[in-house]
């Protein structure tokens, strides 16, 4: 068995893409490591293709129980382009609109990929949902 992690595209513009994300552990399996939520080259989105698209990070709404997670951009290198950690136990909205948000800043051997890595998604009442609001 595997946690299970649901992504869902809420709304999605030229310009934006809102997705939310449910996580449950299974109990059994270990932390996620560096798993794509979402992928800027993926045909499922209506953004133009060609030349790599980069993401900005301009809000997260989280709520997890039982676990901490990161937030990162996949670099392609051992060090990826971490954003931010979200603690378990809070209700948190964490907007970085003010300041133009976090930008993909992996460079040429970056995949352009958003992902989160967890830390104690282990027992099997461990679970949590994000919300992020991501410009292109």
């Amino acid at each position: 068995m595997a946690h299970t992690v649901a992504v869902t595209k809420l709304l999605e513009g030229p310009r934006h893409v809102i997705l939310h994300a449910y996580i449950k552990s299974d109990g059994i399996s270990d932390d996620l490591d560096k798993f794509t939520l979402i992928d800027p080259n993926s045909d499922d989105l209506a953004f133009p293709k060609g030349s790599r698209p980069s993401f900005v990070v301009e809000e997260i709404v989280y709520d997890f129980a039982g676990f901490d997670a990161s937030i990162q951009f996949d670099s392609g290198l051992i060090n990826d382009n971490y954003i931010w950690v979200l603690p378990e136990g809070s209700s948190e909205r964490v907007d970085f609109r003010p300041f133009g948000g976090f930008k993909d800043r992996s460079g040429l051997d970056g995949s352009g990929k958003l992902t989160i890595t967890t830390f104690g998604l282990l027992s099997i009442g461990d679970q949590g949902s994000l919300i992020i609001k991501l410009r292109l």
